[in-house]
C-alpha cells in the first residue's frame, strides 16, 4: 500500500471511518489520514494510531476546508451522507444538496487538486424499492427514481451514477454498496436494535412472505476490507475502475435470526409471532407523520426500514470476489453480542421510547376512530 501522500476521509468520524482507518494502518499505510467530520467519535475497540490522524472538525461543504486538506492528497474516501433517519432525512432539498450536490462539489475539488482515486460509500438502497431481490447483481438496472422509498435512496442512486461516470485513467472512481453496517460499537443500526431489544420492544416479526424474510448485512470488518482492496485495485496501472460492487457478509440469514446472539446477550427472548404487515404499514405511515410534525423527532420505523425488513433482499458478491479478491470474514455478530454483554444495560425506558409509545397510542386511536365512523 502506498505510504506517500495523504488519505482524506470525508465523514470519517463515525464507525465505518474508524474501521477504514484501522484497516489502512494495519495494512501498512503510515502517512497522514485526514478526517473531515464536524463530530468525530471515539471507539475503544478499534485500534488506530492517533498520531497519524488529523481531525478537521468542519463540514466538507465548506470549500475553504477542502482547500486546506487536499494538498498532497492521493485518495479520498467519501463516507458522509444524510441517511434514512433523522429529521434531515425528511427534507428532500437538504438531502439532495448534501448527498448529490455535495458529492459533485467534492469531485470538482479533488480533480482541481489532482487527487487520483475516489472511493464512494453507496448502499443497496439504490436497488431496493420494496420488491423482493434474489441474489441481485451489479448488472441489474437501477429503478426509475419514482419508486424509491425515501429521499436517501433516490439521492444515493443519483450520486453513485455520477461518481462512476467521472472515472478516468487519471481520476479513478469506485462505489461500494453496503447494507445494514454493523459492529460492536456501531452507533447506528446496531445500537438502535440493541436499544429496542433492551427496552423490550423487539417483540414481533413482520414479513410480506408469511415467514421470516431473508437478507444479508455488512460488518464493519468486511466494509473496511473491501475499501482497502478497492484502493489497491485503483492503484494498479491497468486496474479496473468506474465499477460498483455489492459488499456484504457471505451469509444469507433470517432478518430476526441474525440478531439472536445479541438478544440472548441482553437477556431477552427472540420474537416468535408476526405483526400483520398491512396494519404495521399504516401505523408506520401515521407514526412518521406524528413524529416528524408534532414531536420533531425521527420515527422508530420508517417506510424504507419496514419494507427492507419485511421483504427478502439478497445480493451477489461474486463481482467483488472476482475483481477485488474480496473474501468476506465470517459474521461478526458474536463480537457484537460479547460487547453488549460486557457493557450491561439498564432497562428503563428513555424519553424517546415514551414518545414512541405515545405516538403508537395516537396512531391506533386514529385507526379505531376512522373505522368507527366509516
Amino acid at each position: 500500500m502506498s505510504a506517500s501522500g495523504r488519505y482524506v476521509i470525508v465523514g470519517g468520524g463515525g464507525y465505518l471511518g474508524a474501521k477504514v482507518i484501522s484497516r489502512l494502518q494495519s495494512e501498512g499505510f503510515n502517512g497522514v489520514i485526514v478526517v473531515v467530520d464536524p463530530n468525530p467519535q471515539k471507539f475503544e475497540t478499534i485500534e488506530m494510531d492517533q498520531s497519524k490522524i488529523l481531525y478537521v472538525k468542519s463540514s466538507f461543504l465548506d470549500q475553504t476546508v477542502l482547500d486546506g486538506v487536499l494538498k498532497d492528497a492521493i485518495a479520498v474516501f467519501h463516507l458522509a451522507s444524510i441517511g434514512h433517519t433523522g429529521l434531515a432525512a425528511n427534507d428532500r432539498k437538504y438531502v439532495f444538496d448534501f448527498n448529490v450536490e455535495g458529492t459533485k462539489l467534492l469531485m470538482r475539488k479533488f480533480k482541481e487538486y489532482g487527487v487520483s482515486r475516489f472511493l464512494y460509500a453507496s448502499s443497496v438502497a439504490v436497488a431496493f424499492i420494496g420488491v423482493p431481490l434474489d441474489n441481485a447483481t451489479e448488472n441489474d438496472p437501477l429503478p426509475h427514481p419514482t419508486p424509491y422509498l425515501d429521499y436517501y435512496s433516490e439521492s444515493k442512486a443519483e450520486a453513485e451514477a455520477f461518481v462512476l461516470s467521472q472515472s478516468t485513467d487519471q481520476f479513478k472512481t469506485v462505489a461500494l454498496r453496503f447494507r445494514a453496517i454493523y459492529g460492536p460499537e456501531d452507533p447506528n443500526v446496531t445500537k438502535k436494535v440493541a436499544n429496542l431489544i433492551d427496552q423490550g420492544l423487539f417483540l414481533t416479526m413482520v414479513s410480506v412472505h408469511g415467514r421470516e424474510s431473508i437478507s444479508m448485512a455488512s460488518s464493519g470488518q468486511n466494509c473496511s476490507k473491501a475499501f482497502a482492496l478497492a484502493d489497491k485495485m485503483l492503484q494498479k496501472p491497468n486496474g479496473i475502475h468506474g465499477r460498483v460492487y455489492y459488499i456484504l457478509d457471505e451469509e444469507s440469514v433470517g432478518q430476526y435470526q441474525f440478531w439472536e446472539p445479541l438478544v440472548s446477550a441482553l437477556g431477552r427472548k427472540p420474537p416468535v409471532w408476526f405483526f400483520p404487515y398491512k396494519l404495521l404499514e399504516v401505523v408506520t405511515l401515521l407514526m412518521s407523520t406524528i413524529c416528524y410534525n408534532f414531536f420533531r423527532t425521527t420515527p422508530l420505523l420508517t417506510k424504507f426500514e419496514l419494507m427492507i425488513l419485511a421483504t427478502d433482499n439478497t445480493y451477489s458478491i461474486e463481482r467483488a470476489r472476482q475483481e477485488l479478491g474480496y473474501q468476506p470474514e465470517p459474521c461478526d455478530m458474536h463480537n457484537v453480542a460479547a460487547h453488549y454483554k460486557k457493557l450491561g444495560r439498564a432497562n428503563a425506558p428513555t424519553v424517546f421510547t415514551r414518545k414512541f409509545i405515545f405516538a403508537i397510542f395516537l396512531v391506533l386511536a386514529s385507526i379505531f376512530i376512522f373505522r368507527l365512523y366509516n
